[in-house]
Parts: C-alpha cells; structure tokens; sequence
C-alpha cells in the first residue's frame, strides 16, 4: 500500500514538475513575443552595418563574403529582401567570372525558391551547375537544396501522384547530400537525422542524433530550432503528446529568438493548443495572429496563403470555445435565478413561521411561569452535571498532558540518537574506531525499531483518541476522504495530524518523530490541507477532534 502511494505521489510530482516547466517556457516565448520589436531593430542595425560596409568596400572577395552576409540575415527574415541581394551577388560573380561564388549563390537563390512555391523554377536554376566541378562542401550544399526543393515540392502536391515521386526523388538527393557531409559541420547531427528518418525509416536512431544536435548546436542556430521541430514530429509518431509538446515549444521559442519569420513551429503550437487546452485559447489567439504577422512580414506569398488556409479551422475552433463559455455563464446565471427564487420563496415562509411564532409566545409565556420551577430544579441538576463536565475535562487535560510527556521523551530519545549518529561519523573521521565501539555497544536503532514506535505510538493514540479517524475525515472533502487500511494503524498524513492534535505543530520537531524531512512533512500538511472542507482554518478545526466535553 504505501509502496503504491508512493508511486502515486512520484508520477503526480512528475506532472506538476512538467506542467511547471512548460508554463516557463511558454512564458519565455510569450515575454519573447512581447519584445520583437526591440530585437528586429537590432537585426536591422546589423543589416545596416553591412550595407554601410558594402558600399565601401572595394575588395570583390569581400563584397561576396558581405553578400553572403546580408543573404544569411534575410534568408528567414525577408523574402524580398534576400532575394535582391542573392541576384546582386550572383551578377557580381558573371562580372568577375568567379566560379564558386556564382555556385554558391546560385544554390542558394535555387533554396529561396523553394521556400516562395517556384520548384521548377528552382530546379531549373540549379540544374544549370555543372556538380563535378565543385567542391565537396559545395557539393553538400547542391544536392540539400535539390533534396529541400523536392521536399517541398511534395508537400505541396500532397497527393497519391506526384507526393510519392517527388518524395522519393528528395530522399535520393539527401543520400547524396549525406555522402558529402562534413563531420565538422554544425549540422552534422541534424542532417543524420533528417537521414535516418527520411531514407533509412529509422526514427529510433534519428531521434538520437536529433538529440545529439541539441546538445552541439548553440541555441542561436537555425539548426537548434529545427531539430527541436524534428524532435517534436519524431515523439509524436510514438504518440509521446507531452514531448511533442515540449519540443514544439522549444522549437517555436528559438526560431522567436533568432527571428525567425519562415517558420511553421508557432503555427503548429497555436493549432495544437486549440485542439488540447481550451484554458488557454486567448494564448493560441496570440500565437496565430504572430504567425500571420511573420508570414506578412516574410512577404513570401505562398506562406501566407498557407497560414491563411489555416485559419477558418482555427476561427472556428476559437468560436466555438467562446460559445461554450458563453453557454456555461448562461447556465450560471439561470441557476443563480432559480437559486434567488428558491431564497425568496424560503424567506416568505420563515415571515409566516415569525407570525404564527409571535401568536405562540403569549401561550408559551403562561407555560413558562410554570416552568420556572422545574427550571430552578434543573438549574441544580445543571449544577452537578457542570461539576461533573469540568472534572471530566480535567481528566482529559490529564491525558493530553501524559501523553505530550510520552512524545517528549520519545523526541528526546531520537535526538540522542542524531546525536549519537554525529558523534559516530566524527569518531570515524578521527579513526577512534575503538573508542566508537565502547560507546555505541550497548546501543542500536534500526528501521525496526522505527516501527516499533510508530505502531506503539498508533496504538497509544487510537486508544487515547477511539474516533480520531471519524472526526478527522469529516473535515476533508467527500471525493478526498481517508479510507484506513487497519483500525489500529494510521497512515503517514494522519500521524502529523495526530500530533498536531498533541500540539506539536513545528514541521522540524514532527520530521524528528516521524523519520521524516521537515519539507516531506510540509508537503503532506499541504496536500491535506488542499483537501479540507476549510482550508484556513482546518489545523485549528484538528486541534478541536475529539473533545471530551463539547
């Protein structure tokens, strides 16, 4: 039984830990969300800075290297913008006849047409390379973009004709792409993964390397942000909602960071925040219109047109949590009626009860001049019985008083025992083993002794106390109240309360009695008190248990 109660109270500590951390993390992406602006202004000063540089520069190498700069910044950050400055890069290289950088920015304009929906467009571009004459790094880069273009291009179709073809024509580059992969690269472990998932079928062996890129990329990586959304995708495949949930955070958090308008990691939270948490739909209002406001400022037309075939599902979604919660206030407000009609109703009565009282009195008042005199008589007996009641509550004090003394001493007792355990470990650190055995061979303290105290101390209490139990489960809710294994044993919550009954209120002194830490000991004082019928008052309310004279 206690085994079980145990692993109760790990597993609902292991919820409360999730649910903890996750609503952090949500408020790191909400004060993120908050502040974009602030940090949009400083990309853009960034921006500003290698525009500055651009014009005056003179050497052509670094004018490459500033437009493969400028290209890097509004790669995820504006469309059009990355687009200007990728064709300016690439005239620059017809200019100066300069092989590799034309490859290079050629590859890349070919992926930035991936992401606006022109596929063929972009295929057509970048099958104009010649890939035998590059280099492995360039390589690499040439048949990713093929593999993205083809990825994209599939889910776009999303049918049973061309998804299929096209998918496999993207897994067929990817294990090209991987053939070239440097180990160096940042990206090394996304990559495998994206490998393992996508050509292999492996998600076991992804879900490692998924891991692994977490663990080597910097959180300011784009890499970061997509294996989280990777990860996301692979734990949901196992049906595991609360990792997918915690890496599609995670995952809309870092491309926040990053600024990071091309995304679908906060598109995809604020739709499965709707499907799963209704308490928190103003929250997945938020998260949708941010993702609509990037897709704006991305200004990639085929991104908006995907969010914005989104929306009427999640609007609908959105009303029909407003109509619920409309209908429950109307359902409020008409049992608050019928409540103040039923109160109405009883107050009419209790005025008809007050007349027929009033009538009542004056043939009660002549009765009562005849009980005048019994009342004298009882008024003695009244006496007697009040003599009685204070011995008997004298009698109670008694009792109460042997049996703090028996927990004092008990107290005692286990203090001599801390005691005896610090004398123990100094005698070993100075190695007066010797001496340590004289002194401690007359005395032990074991597990069993411990509960030998705790069933005595049981016993003692329930014969103290018959109806504690009763009492005490009366003032917790009915869906929360005590079912007790044994009439002669007390679970661990009744004992703390049982002693505060003693009135030994202090967490440190009931840890010491009970083999307890003082935090284990406010925890089981909180989750009772959570399940009391009175919150504030309920340790006072267990120190009023089974009063002898009420």
């Amino acid at each position: 039984m206690l085994r079980t109660l145990l692993i109760s109270f790990f597993i609902l500590f292991s919820c409360c830990v999730s649910a903890q951390r996750k609503e952090h993390i949500l408020l790191q992406l909400d004060s993120v969300l908050t502040h974009r602006q602030q940090a949009i202004t400083e990309k853009e000063k960034r921006i500003d800075y290698l525009k500055t540089s651009l014009q005056k520069e003179q050497s052509t190498k670094a004018q490459f290297n500033i437009y493969n700069q400028l290209y890097e910044e509004y790669y995820v950050f504006q469309f059009d913008s990355a687009q200007v400055y990728i064709n300016r890069g690439i005239e620059l290289a017809k200019k100066q006849n300069d092989k590799y950088y034309y490859s290079l920015f050629v590859i890349r304009k070919a992926q930035l047409m991936a992401i606006g929906g022109l596929y063929h467009e972009a295929k057509d571009l970048i099958e104009t390379i010649d890939v035998s004459n590059l280099d492995k790094e360039l390589q690499f880069d040439y048949y990713l973009s093929l593999f993205r273009i083809y990825s994209y291009w599939s889910d776009y179709c999303n049918d049973k004709e061309y998804k299929p073809r096209y998918r496999t024509l993207a897994n067929t580059f990817l294990s090209k792409a991987i053939f070239h992969l440097d180990k160096n690269n940042m990206g090394y472990d996304y990559f495998m993964g994206e490998y393992y998932v996508y050509v292999n079928f492996d998600a076991r062996t992804a879900r490692k390397y998924y891991l692994a890129a977490l663990k080597t990329c910097p959180k300011s990586s784009r890499y970061y942000a997509m294996a989280c959304f990777a990860l996301a995708g692979n734990y949901r495949n196992d049906n595991d909602e609360q990792q997918y949930e915690k890496y599609l955070i995670l995952s809309a958090l870092s491309d926040a960071q990053n600024l990071t308008m091309e995304n679908f990691s906060l598109q995809m939270l604020a739709s499965y925040i709707f499907e799963t948490d209704e308490h928190n739909i103003e929250r997945a209002q938020t998260y949708i219109n941010q993702s609509l406001e990037d897709a704006k400022f991305y200004n990639s037309k085929l991104r908006i047109i995907e969010i914005s075939e989104r929306l009427p599902s999640i609007i609908s979604k959105y009303e029909k949590a407003v109509r619920a919660r409309n209908n429950m206030q109307k359902l409020v407000i008409i049992s608050v009626s019928i409540l103040l009609f039923i109160l109405l109703g009883a107050m009419v009565f209790i005025f008809k009860q007050n007349a027929k009282l009033t009538a009542r009195r004056k043939e009660l008042y002549e009765r009562n001049q005849q009980l005048s005199e019994l009342n004298e008589h009882q008024n003695k007996l009244n006496m007697q019985l009040n003599t009685l009641n204070a011995r008997l509550v004298d009698t109670n004090k008694k009792r109460e008083g042997l049996a703090r003394i028996y927990i004092d001493l008990c107290a005692k007792y286990i203090n001599r025992l801390k005691n005896q355990k610090t004398l123990v470990q100094r005698k070993i650190k100075a190695n007066q083993v010797n001496e340590l055995l004289t002194l401690i061979a007359s005395s032990k303290f074991s597990e069993e002794d411990a509960a030998t105290f705790l069933n005595r101390f049981d016993k003692a209490f329930l014969d103290l106390y018959p109806t504690f139990i009763e009492e005490f489960t009366a003032l917790l809710k009915p869906e929360n109240r005590t079912i007790m294994p044994s009439s002669n044993s007390l679970t661990p919550e009744l004992r703390i309360f049982a002693l505060i009954r003693l009135g030994v209120k202090e967490s440190s002194e009931i840890a010491d009695l009970l083999f307890y830490s003082p935090q284990t000991i406010y925890n089981y004082r909180s989750a009772v008190k959570n399940k009391a019928l009175c919150k504030e008052t309920f340790e006072d309310d267990v120190l009023q248990l089974c009063t002898v004279i009420k």
